[in-house]
């Protein structure tokens, strides 16, 4: 077993052709795959003359031969798999976890959630995948598709510029967006134009690695200072403010790139000075240990820490959110809704519906005789007949010190009448053994086909009326 990369080879006993390969793309210019070139020998008894000859498809196509290996079929391919144990575990966990993020992308979006960047980082993930598999010939030794596997180490290479600047983009769109759109313009065209030179014969596929990386990491360079400078500002922001702090997601998305470009740079620096050859029987714990891939590994771990805490940052800016929302439309010593959030109650409102304008009858006095505290416990134990009374209601409001407002969006007149005939009778029933706190209210309802046009407004004014009318009855 022996290894060719874009060359021609033939094997000879005794001067004659055992195995050859590549031959007819070498005569007729195009692409030679590489493979794992395995030949049964069967050898007679005897001394045998056996040579190999390499015929370059490529300039500058390989610096080091591989090795010949000599065994049994099965012992070589074992020998193979145990030396490439470390890429194998890698490959094979960034494509099973694509296929779980891919699966979760799935689900939020039957779920009606944001689903864009997990499977942003689904595909990812699968590219870089494809490229361990396909980098380390692990996939040949799957399949026997020699030149579809060479293509997609090629394509899935070529392609990792482009994921990783969507994958930021979806991440940071506000961040320098006329830069990160030409970087996937750019990204988008330089493989699909290298693509057809190879399909067309001008250019083969192999010929733009060196270039892609290069590209690769000025991207990565252009990107990183702008989007550290963001982040450091939002963590700023968030220490200032006193409602809601937390260390940003984004850091850990800035460790996996910071982490996956020296990786990157250290293996391209051992790879120039230290390039042994490969020896399937090197009994290391980790021979065919691979700084690139570790990156690769370490910036997927990091992207799936900073979606899931970047996850928890939101909700937990929402729970804040709500409960200053809560705090802004809802009144503090009831729990119900205030007069701002019965206004933006009222400007949504439309069709039929009925207004209830309640008022706890001498509630200053009471203030004013008895003390704020009385009073309080006056309010706290009305409200607490409305909400039993008008448990069907759509609406219950306190809009100032003594008023209330129930909404129906519904017009039943005669269950409008017995709610308020109810609440007469259980505050009745309420002062019948209550010890120091009297209860009285006057109410007055409106309905919106009362009015021309259903104005919220004028049905309001309409209810209130009819308060005022049964307050005077009330005081006088």
């Amino acid at each position: 077993m022996f290894r060719s990369n874009l060359q021609a080879v033939e094997l000879l006993v005794d001067g004659k052709v055992k195995y050859s390969y590549g031959r007819d793309e070498l005569e007729k210019g195009k692409y030679i795959p590489k493979k794992y070139n395995m030949v049964d020998m069967n050898p007679q008894p005897g001394r045998h003359n056996i040579m190999i000859v390499y015929t370059m498809g490529e300039d500058n196509s390989v610096e080091i031969l591989s090795p010949v290996y000599l065994g049994h079929r099965s012992l070589l391919m074992q020998s193979f798999f145990s030396y490439n144990r470390i890429s194998m575990f890698i490959g094979s966990f960034l494509v099973v976890y694509s296929c779980i993020l891919f699966a979760l992308s799935i689900y939020l979006a039957f779920t009606r959630r944001t689903a864009s960047q997990i499977y942003i980082g689904a595909n990812f993930s699968m590219i870089l995948g494809c490229y361990i598999f396909a980098r380390n010939d692990i996939l040949w030794f799957i399949g026997s598709h020699d030149e579809f596997f060479s293509m997609v180490e090629y394509l899935s290479f070529y392609c990792i510029p482009l994921a990783f600047s969507i994958l930021l983009y979806s991440t940071h769109p506000d961040l320098f967006k006329r830069k990160q759109r030409i970087f996937i313009i750019v990204n988008i065209v330089f493989p699909i134009m290298l693509l057809l030179l190879h399909v067309i014969g001008i250019l083969h596929i192999n010929r733009m690695v060196n270039v892609v990386g290069v590209l690769c990491f000025i991207e990565i360079i252009v990107i990183m200072p702008p989007l550290y400078g963001a982040i450091v500002k939002k963590q700023k922001s968030n220490e200032e403010s006193e409602l809601y702090y937390t260390v940003d997601a984004d850091y850990y998305l800035v460790f996996g790139l910071i982490t996956m470009l020296i990786f990157s740079f250290l293996e391209i620096i051992i790879g120039a000075f230290y390039n042994p050859d490969i020896n399937f029987t090197d009994t290391k714990l980790f021979p065919s240990l691979d700084l690139l891939e570790m990156g690769m590994l370490l910036f997927m771990l990091c992207y799936f820490v900073y979606y899931f805490m970047n996850g928890i940052n939101h909700m937990s800016a929402d729970r804040v959110k709500k409960q200053l929302e809560g705090m802004a439309y809802t009144d503090a010593l009831t729990g119900l809704l205030n007069r701002a959030a019965c206004n933006q109650y009222f400007a949504t409102l439309t069709g039929d519906y009925t207004i209830v304008s309640l008022d706890l009858d001498k509630l200053k006095v009471v203030n004013d005789t008895f003390g704020h505290t009385v009073g309080d416990k006056m309010i706290i134990a009305f409200t607490k007949l409305l909400r039993e009374v008008y448990v069907d209601s759509d609406m219950i409001a306190r809009t100032g010190g003594d008023e209330f407002v129930v909404v129906y969006k519904k017009i039943d007149r005669e269950a409008c009448e017995a709610c308020a005939q109810e609440l007469q009778e259980e505050m009745r029933k309420y002062n019948k053994y209550s010890k120091d706190i009297t209860l009285g209210a006057s109410v007055g309802f409106a309905y919106s086909d009362e009015v021309q046009g259903g104005r919220y407004k004028d049905v309001f004014d309409k209810a209130d009326l009819r308060m005022y009318e049964m307050k005077g009855v009330h005081h006088g």
